[in-house]
């Protein structure tokens, strides 16, 4: 691994366990086991390193999204597994869902990638899930209402958790897996589902 990879590794382990705004780069430097003048010689300052993490989630998405794409499971298991990766990956990037108002607040470019991933992910799913649930027209447009309150609750569910003074680990924020796959549930329904 090089620098720049041991860079982002060291900034992601600090985002998520103390956030970016107590996180300044001389202590992803000093995490990291490198200098200062090393850290700026990959990355110019904290956004640069937001950033990078940011289009290395996109790249950890994509895989996932390719690999169901070409899955041989039923559409029920395809269903589970991509909502199940979908929860590793928030809680891999979790700092990122804490802090993405903020984030894209203080970043316009950030924001504006954002914006636009988010809006290709959400139109992925909605085709996604009509596709394996065999939605007809009409059940296609009630979908993305469904859809939008299933995105909620996965991107925000560590939120919720943790403001009710929960401490969270990887098998709590797991769970909620059940509670998205019951949101989709009429959408399988609907769509005449077979298991």
């Amino acid at each position: 691994m090089g620098n720049r990879e041991i860079i982002l590794q060291a900034a992601m382990e600090l985002f998520n366990q103390v956030g970016t705004a107590r996180t300044t780069t001389n202590h992803i430097a000093k995490h990291a086991g490198i200098s200062p003048g090393n850290l700026y010689y990959h990355f110019s300052d904290k956004e640069h390193i937001i950033r990078a993490i940011y289009e290395q989630m996109i790249l950890d998405w994509d895989k996932e999204y390719d690999r169901l794409e070409n899955s041989s499971l039923s559409r029920l298991d395809v269903l589970r597994e991509f909502i199940q990766r979908n929860f590793e990956l928030l809680w891999k990037y979790r700092f990122f869902n804490r802090e993405t108002i903020a984030l894209i607040n203080i970043d316009p470019i950030l924001r504006q990638r954002h914006l636009e991933i988010t809006k290709r992910r959400f139109s992925w799913q909605t085709a996604f899930l009509s596709n394996i649930a065999g939605l007809d027209d009409e059940t296609i447009r009630s979908a993305a209402d469904i859809l939008t309150v299933a995105w909620i609750t996965a991107n925000h569910y560590l939120n919720y958790l943790e403001s009710t003074g929960q401490t969270v680990d990887r098998t709590d924020f797991i769970k909620g897996v059940d509670l998205v796959m019951l949101i989709v549930a009429p959408l399988l329904s609907a769509g005449g589902q077979r298991a």
